[in-house]
């Protein structure tokens, strides 16, 4: 059984609007997740997980994608770096409940029992109420070229 309040996108950056970094947490109907983290040095992540709730929510990540974004004609635009497999589980305690944001508006608040410190993520974001998009990020990045490997 799956928490569909969790459904949607969640962002630490309603709550820490002067913060130099930015994380944004999607869950998908689908048991696809990815936590998009970026910093105002043009540097991002995306880790891509399935998730579900047995009671815990459990986060299964799969895939982190590292790189540099930009901002072309008003568009933000990512290059992928580096892409590797990885895997990991995390099991995490949660509450969904109301609360403010720095300027007293209300928000709902999803709190984590602990940091996602592995993926630069704290443990507090606030519910998107209108995402523009529910799509990774990275999904359409260029990559870099495998040959070029070592």
């Amino acid at each position: 059984m799956t928490d569909e309040r969790l459904t949607g996108l969640w962002s630490d950056e309603i709550l820490y609007p002067s913060s130099v970094e930015s994380v944004d947490l999607v869950f998908r109907r689908d048991s696809s997740g990815w936590l998009y983290w970026s910093s105002w040095s043009t540097e991002f992540a995306v880790s891509r997980f399935t998730w579900a709730t047995p009671g815990e929510l459990v986060l299964k990540f799969h895939r982190t994608l590292e790189g540099t974004w930009s901002i072309d004609n008003g568009a933000t635009r990512h290059e992928v770096e580096s892409d590797e497999e990885e895997e990991s589980v995390i099991e995490l305690g949660y509450e969904i409940a109301p609360g403010e944001d720095p300027f007293g508006t209300p928000v709902r608040l999803l709190s984590l029992d602990r940091s996602l410190t592995e993926h630069l993520a704290g443990s507090q974001f606030a519910w998107v109420e209108k995402p523009e998009s529910l799509s990774d990020p990275s999904a359409d990045a260029p990559r870099p070229d495998p040959s070029s490997r070592r």
